[in-house]
């Protein structure tokens, strides 16, 4: 496998750790400039717990590069797909502008990641 390919693993890990970060530990701080009422944070611990699930998928990502798990790159392509839809869906309808963004920055890091291993047969990885 290309070494490019876990170059996209630090991608996601440093944007899921540059999000995760402040959401667990300053989310009335930052919930506002995501267009998002500060009082979603004292209505149920929701915003923090996806500060910790970003910050979880930040650690494995890095294991990722780290140990150089081939096995895992795809998997990660299929869940920031899966994201992508979500995102997607809850952006539709809920009109909220900072989900579109986070769209393109998880499309870039799909983008990236499919378009390093165009020469590999990705279904041996399947």
């Amino acid at each position: 496998m290309p070494k490019q390919a876990f170059y996209w693993q630090l991608y996601i890990a440093t944007y899921t750790g540059l999000l995760g970060l402040p959401l667990l530990f300053f989310p009335k701080w930052v919930i506002p400039f995501m267009g998002f009422d500060t009082a979603m944070v004292d209505d149920g611990p929701f915003v923090r717990l996806t500060g910790m699930f970003l910050l979880c998928l930040t650690l494995i990502t890095f294991r990722i590069w780290q140990k150089k798990i081939e096995e895992m790159v795809l998997g990660t392509i299929i869940i920031r797909i899966f994201i992508i839809l979500v995102l997607l869906i809850v952006g539709v309808t809920g009109g909220f502008p900072f989900l579109f963004i986070m769209i393109g920055v998880v499309g870039v890091g799909v983008i990236g990641t499919l378009w390093s291993l165009r020469s590999i047969r990705l279904l041996g990885y399947m």
